[in-house]
Order: structure tokens, then sequence, then C-alpha cells
């Protein structure tokens, strides 16, 4: 008899935790799970299958530089920290003004 009850019990503990999955990622681009896709609000949402193919999210809209961007510029500031120590590349100086100009 224990063993038919803890088969039950086992049976019914697997059946429960088979619930839907959904992955999304917010405006940060932070990725989260869920078993309510409503949690996403206007978000695109991505439903998880345990035995398939794994779906892509689209990626989120970036504000700033890339990577390759900012790996530049790391590089070069590193090369005038290596090249002169106490230099400090300056800001291009904006033109003048036409009516400031005199000739």
């Amino acid at each position: 008899m224990p063993r038919l009850l803890l088969t039950i019990t086992l049976l019914c503990a697997s059946a429960a935790g088979h619930a839907q999955v959904y992955k999304w990622a917010d405006a940060q681009g932070r990725i989260h799970y869920t078993d309510n896709k409503d949690d996403a609000g206007d978000l695109p949402v991505a439903e998880l299958k345990m035995n398939g193919q794994p779906t892509v999210l689209p990626a989120p809209q970036a504000h700033g530089p890339t990577w390759q961007q900012r790996d530049a510029e790391f590089r070069q500031r590193l090369q005038y920290k290596l090249l002169a120590p106490n230099y400090r590349p300056r800001k291009p100086a904006a033109p003048a003004p036409a009516a400031e100009r005199q000739t």
C-alpha cells in the first residue's frame, strides 16, 4: 500500500510541474521567465517548449554605442596612456561663428 501511495503522489507531482513557460525581455534587455505571459505586457513573448527548438527573441534596440565602438575608444585611450602618461587628449574646438570671423 505505501508503494502505491508513493507512486500516485509522484505522478500527481509531475503532472502539476508540467506548465507552460514563457520568456520575454524587458526594455533594459534583461530576460524574464514566467508562467503567465500577461506579465510581459505589450513586449514580445516566446513560449518555451521542453523538447523543441530554442526560440529567439528579437533584440532590443540599442540606445548607445556598440561594444566595438566602446572597445576602440578604450584602446585609443590606453594607447595615449602608454605613450605619454601625463597626456590628456583635448576635445576639438568648435569653429567660430561666421559673424565673429573678420577678414
